[in-house]
This record gives structure tokens, C-alpha cells and sequence, in this order.
């Protein structure tokens, strides 16, 4: 049952009906902020001020016996709208005290105090009394009590700070905040109704916050929107800022960005394009850093922030002095594009000395040829610059392999070739030696390049086809020769041995001669065997552990020598940069100590390892190395190979130092102490 409507009764529950829905209607708004605590804080604010007013609207209408609960009711939601707006103003604001643990429990139990002594006022009567009244309208009168002003000068002492919070900040924004400060203070405008209501029979004595808080929610939320959004993005404390919105039209600057960009200064409205072409071009490339001016240049740090409201495009430019650091960083980065540049260069000509140099970019065309081509290929510099990489092919296949070849390095690979073959302008086959690279670009650090970054490849050719020949010739002669000797030896050693069985004395031990020199020619084969197997072998040094290498070869040579005494001393692990053939060179010298230190030859094998080198020790106790055989082992002489000896010793040589090792003879009493010294693939990496 509602009170007879007098007009008057009406237009005030109209103006607190009004305010409430209104409220309430924006929370949607507010939820469009994206800060979360700034969103809490206000749709808390539109909440309870909301409620707040609907309750006076029913305060207002209903008869008088719910009159008085409703109006408590009220109060204690009134209340609550002190502490959200506190909450939205720090939030706002950037400031912590919405999150510190000891303000929030402080304002519960403030809350709680205030909304029990509200509660309990029906048995003390200190907070109001309700009286009925005729004037203006028949309505029950509120007379407050010392307990109600007490905790409405704690409410306005709140509600002060929270004003403060906000002002301080438009303040130091630097931006035109007149607008959003009406509002702010609008929200203090119902008390001077509530003054103005004790002194005169005006108003009725009631609480018209409400009113206040309605008029800055439909300001801020309707009319000014991204406005607040945007002061509270900008950076403070005079920093250069410019407030673009969704149609990227200046809405505001601050001091310091108007002192930045004078023609700021009446642009409010324009688009920024029309106003700071530079800003907007700056803006579009999405780099960082802007340069301004041009006789002495300034750089700046441009940062683009939303206003932090969905859906929004608007954003707050803001524009930070970095001319120190930018200067610094271009000095560095040409010095390394410089340095860049050189080490390219170096490293193409330290890989080698190679007889001309090509470079492709990524579509396989040649960008650049170095003039000896001409004397290796038949074609002069120009003719090639342009064509594909495989236009040298001499087939169809080499040309897919070229193709393939180049493909890789451009994905990061290097490559080096041997004996590669090449088509001669004049049609004949020249064979290559290739070393091809992956060229990155330089502005892009050693430590950052990807595959992303190469811009090229870059390959160093060495004639090879005199070598090619010739060790193809030398390949054939071998493999003839051994296969004929073997064959013929075979038949004279099986004769030998037939007259060696029948003879007795002297032709006896003729036939026997026989049979040694045969061995010792088989001997002699299946080492320049080893030598052509070596020789064809890839020169890239990989990680092996040398111990497991070093047990399996004195296995081997302890099954052919059952007489001899091996022992070995060698670590859990050594590991080295070698190839699998450095076990021969193991084996060659483990037989010739074992083979030529008497009947029951010691041998002692002894791995250690060093920081830089791992050393593989092999010592018997025999007569020791004859003169020419030491220089063999020792140099890698060859005259004396002439004779037949020692040329199992020349491989050991030969396969330790092209694996970048080292062999040494050690002088000793008695025996032979050989020495061999290979890189530690530990020290390497």
C-alpha cells in the first residue's frame, strides 16, 4: 500500500528513483573497463549507490510502519558506497591501499561497527528518532542523532580522500581534466542539499548522495568515457603524452608533448596524421624508436597504450627521451656491421686458397663470380653473374645434386666437396675441390642467426683435375698390381712350401727364404691397401673414446702373437677428435712391437689424458728401431721405402698426423718407446 502521491512526495521519489536505475543501467558500462580492480571498484560504486537510491524511492512512498526499517536498510547501503568508492579511487589512481591486508580487514570492521549500531538503533534511539510529519507533505521525518553525524563526517572524511586521490592525479596527467574534475566534485554537491536541508524548511533532512553520484557516473560513463580511461593511462610528472581517439584524433596533449611538438598546441580535433605527419608515418612501421629533427636529431621511445576500455581504439601515445642510448646502440651496430662485413670477407679467405669464389642468394642465382673462373671454367665473370648455379653442370644428375648441395647451405649447412665434377665452357670435365657456406646478414648477431637470417650462400673453388687423374691413375695401378701380386705370390709361397716339406739342409732352408720373402711382399700389399683405404678416407675429425679402440686392437694383436705379454693402463674414458682408421695405426705399431722384440716379447700400453692432449704410449722391451726405420716412424721419410721396410711404420705416420695428432720416438735404454699425442675432443668444444 503506497502513501497518497502528493506532487511534491512524487518529484522526490522521482529525482532518487531516477538516480538509482540509472546507477544500476551503467553498471554495463562499467564492466567495460579492462582493469579488473578498476572494474570492481566502480560496478561496486554503481552498485550500492543504486540500491541506495531505490531504497529512499521506497523510503519515500511506503507507509510509515516500513518506513523506518527501510530508511536503516538504506543507511547501511549508503554506508557501503563510501567504501567503494575508495576502492575505485586507488585502483584509478595506481595506488596499493584497495590491496593492502590490514587497510581491508580495518575497513570491515569499521563497516561492521557502524552497520550494527545502525541495526541496533530501534533499542537506543542514538543514531535518529522518526517522527510524522504534514510539512511539505505528509512524510516520516528523520531527526539524526550524535552516532548518525558522527559516522557521516567519517563517510565525508572517506569520501574527501578518495577526491583527493583523483584530483591529484588529473593533476600531475598534465592533460585538460577540467571536465572529469565538475564531475568529481559533483559528487560532494549533495552536501551542501544536506546542509542547506538543517537550516531551512527547503528540503526535507535526507541524505541526497545518491543525486551527486548518479551525475558523475553518467559523465563518466557516457559522456567521458575514454577520457577517464585515458588520464588514467598517461604516464605522470610531466611526461610527454598524446590522447589519440578511435578515429586517431588528438583529444588531448600534455605541456610536454605540446613543448615536443609545437603544432600540437591548437590541434585538439584534428587527425593526427594532418597535424604530426612524422608520428603517424612512425606509427604505421611499428619500430620503436622515432627520430625528430633533423640537424641534431632527438630519439624517442614511442609507446602506444589502449585506454583500457574493451573495445575501445582509442590509445594514449606517450614519448620517452632515449637520444643518449639510440645514439650508442646506431654507433654499435655500424662498428659490428663493419666488423660483420669483415669477417665474411676473412673467412672467405682463410677457409683456404682457392682459386675463384662464387656467392648465389636464395633463389640459387649467381650474384657474384671472382675473375679466375675464367682460367678454371672457360667463362668470363659476367657470362655467369645471373644464371643458376647448376648452368656448370656436366649432367642432368649433377645438376640436381648441385641443386641440393645449395639448398642445404642455404638452410644452414656447410659442405665441403671433393673431386666434384664441372663442365668446362669448352665441353670437357673439370674436376673440383668445394667449400660452400651459409652467408647471414650481417645487422643479425652470431649468437641470434637462424636459418630465417641467411641471405645467401657463398662457395671457394679449387682446381682438382690434374690430382683427380692422377690419383685415379694411381688407384688403378694399385689395385692391378696388388691383385697380381697377391695371385703370383700365392702360387710361389704354396711351391716354397712344397720344397721347404721335401728338402732337407740347405736347399731346405733355401725354400724356407723363399716363403719368408713372399710373406714379407704379402705383408708389404696388404699394407698399400691400408694406405689407398686411408687415403680415400673423409679429413672431418670427429669425437671418439679412444680407450674402447685401444683394448680392441692389443685383443687382436695378443689372438696373432699368443707368446707375447700385453699390458694396457688407460682411464674409464678418453675421448678424442679423430677418425675410426687411427685404429690401424694402433695395430701397425702393437705388430711391429710385438713382432720384432723375440720370442716372448712385453709390451705395455699406457693411455693418459691432459688438458689438451690425450697420449697413447707403447713400449716393448726388443733391440729397438734401426736407424731408417726410426726416420720413417719419426718423419715420415720415404727412401726407405724403396726397400721394402717399413712401410707399415710410414702409415702409422701418415694416418696420426693427417688426423691433426702427433708421433714421437722417445729415447730410451733398452726397447722402443712410441708416442702418439691426439688433440682431446673435450678441450676442443
Amino acid at each position: 500500500m503506497l502513501l497518497a502521491l502528493d506532487p511534491l512526495r512524487v518529484a522526490y521519489a522521482a529525482v532518487f528513483f531516477g538516480s538509482g536505475i540509472l546507477c544500476l543501467l551503467l553498471i554495463p558500462r562499467a564492466k567495460a573497463f579492462e582493469n579488473r580492480e578498476i572494474r570492481t571498484g566502480l560496478v561496486w560504486l554503481l552498485a550500492t549507490t543504486g540500491t541506495w537510491g531505490l531504497l529512499k524511492t521506497a523510503y519515500l512512498l511506503l507507509p510509515a510502519q516500513f518506513g523506518e526499517p527501510t530508511y536503516t536498510l538504506g543507511l547501511i547501503i549508503g554506508f557501503a558506497t563510501v567504501w567503494a568508492w575508495l576502492y575505485f579511487c586507488s585502483a584509478y589512481t595506481g595506488r596499493p591501499f584497495h590491496r593492502n591486508p590490514t587497510l581491508r580487514r580495518l575497513s570491515v570492521a569499521v563497516f561492521g561497527l557502524v552497520a550494527v549500531v545502525k541495526l541496533s538503533n530501534p533499542l537506543h534511539g542514538l543514531y535518529f528518532t522518526a517522527t510524522q510529519v504534514v510539512e511539505p507533505f505528509s512524510y516520516l521525518a528523520i531527526e539524526h542523532g550524535l552516532l548518525h553525524w558522527s559516522a557521516t563526517g567519517l563517510a565525508y572524511v572517506l569520501s574527501a580522500i578518495g577526491l583527493f586521490m583523483i584530483f591529484e592525479l588529473y593533476v600531475r596527467s598534465d592533460y585538460d581534466t577540467r571536465p572529469l574534475s565538475v564531475l568529481a566534485g559533483l559528487i560532494a554537491l549533495p552536501v551542501g542539499f544536506d546542509l542547506v536541508a538543517l537550516s531551512t524548511p527547503l528540503f526535507i533532512n535526507f541524505i541526497y548522495a545518491p543525486i551527486g553520484v548518479a551525475i558523475f557516473a553518467v559523465g563518466v560513463l557516457v559522456v567521458f568515457q575514454e577520457r577517464l580511461a585515458a588520464v588514467g593511462t598517461a604516464l605522470p610528472d610531466g611526461t610527454a603524452s598524446i590522447y589519440l581517439d578511435a578515429d586517431q584524433r588528438i583529444r588531448d596533449a600534455s605541456a610536454a608533448a605540446t613543448e615536443l611538438f609545437p603544432p600540437l598546441d591548437d590541434a585538439i580535433g584534428e587527425p593526427i596524421a594532418a597535424v604530426l605527419p612524422a608520428v603517424a608515418d612512425h606509427l604505421d612501421s611499428h619500430e620503436p624508436i622515432l627520430q625528430h629533427g633533423d640537424d641534431e636529431p632527438r630519439y624517442y621511445l614511442v609507446e602506444t597504450n589502449p585506454v583500457r576500455l574493451a573495445g575501445s581504439a582509442a590509445q594514449v601515445l606517450t614519448f620517452t627521451d632515449v637520444t643518449e642510448l639510440e645514439q650508442t646502440r646506431r654507433e654499435l651496430r655500424e662498428k659490428e656491421r663493419e666488423l660483420s662485413e669483415q669477417n665474411e670477407l676473412y673467412r672467405a679467405i682463410l677457409s683456404a686458397s682457392f682459386a675463384f669464389v662464387y656467392r648465389v642468394d636464395p633463389d640459387r642465382e649467381l650474384t657474384f663470380v671472382s675473375d679466375p673462373v675464367a682460367e678454371v671454367l672457360g667463362y668470363e665473370p659476367d657470362a655467369l653473374v645471373g644464371k643458376q648455379i647448376d648452368t656448370v653442370a656436366p649432367t642432368a644428375d649433377i645438376a640436381e645434386q648441385i641443386r641440393r648441395y645449395t639448398d642445404d647451405v642455404l638452410a644452414g649447412e656447410a659442405i665441403r666437396l671433393q673431386d666434384f665434377p664441372l663442365q668446362h665452357r669448352d665441353g670437357r670435365d673439370v674436376f673440383v675441390d668445394v667449400q660452400v657456406v651459409p652467408v647471414y646478414d650481417p645487422s643479425v648477431s652470431e649468437t641470434e642467426r637462424a636459418a630465417d637470417d641467411i641471405v645467401g650462400a657463398q662457395g671457394m673453388v679449387r682446381e682438382a683435375t690434374d690430382r683427380h687423374r692422377r690419383e685415379a691413375l694411381i688407384s688403378v695401378i694399385n689395385r692391378v698390381l696388388r691383385h697380381n701380386v697377391r695371385n703370383e705370390l700365392t702360387v710361389i709361397n704354396g711351391r716354397a712350401e712344397l720344397l721347404a716339406d721335401q728338402l732337407d739342409g740347405q736347399p731346405a732352408a733355401n725354400a724356407q727364404e723363399i716363403v719368408d720373402a713372399g710373406n714379407r711382399l704379402l705383408d708389404l700389399s696388404e699394407s698399400a691397401r691400408k694406405i689407398e683405404q686411408s687415403r680415400e678416407q673423409s679429413p672431418k675429425l670427429e669425437a671418439h673414446d679412444i680407450v674402447p679402440t685401444v683394448e680392441t686392437a692389443v685383443e687382436q694383436i695378443a689372438e696373432q702373437y699368443p707368446d707375447a705379454t700385453l699390458s694396457v693402463d688407460t682411464p674409464e674414458e678418453a675421448v678424442v677428435l679423430t677418425k675410426p682408421r687411427v685404429k690401424t695405426a694402433f695395430r701397425e705399431l702393437l705388430d711391429n712391437a710385438a713382432k720384432h722384440s723375440g720370442d716372448a716379447p712385453t709390451v705395455d700400453i699406457t693411455v693418459a689424458v691432459d688438458p689438451d692432449w690425450v697420449t697413447i704410449t707403447i713400449a716393448d722391451d726388443g733391440p729397438g728401431l734401426p736407424d731408417g726405420e726410426r726416420e720413417v716412424l719419426a718423419t715420415g721419410a720415404e727412401d726407405p721405402l724403396a726397400h721394402g721396410s717399413g712401410l707399415g711404420l710410414w702409415l702409422a705416420n701418415w694416418i696420426v698426423t693427417t688426423l691433426d695428432g702427433d708421433i714421437e720416438i722417445l729415447d730410451t735404454v733398452t726397447g722402443t718407446t712410441v708416442e702418439i699425442r691426439l688433440p682431446n675432443a673435450n678441450t676442443e668444444a
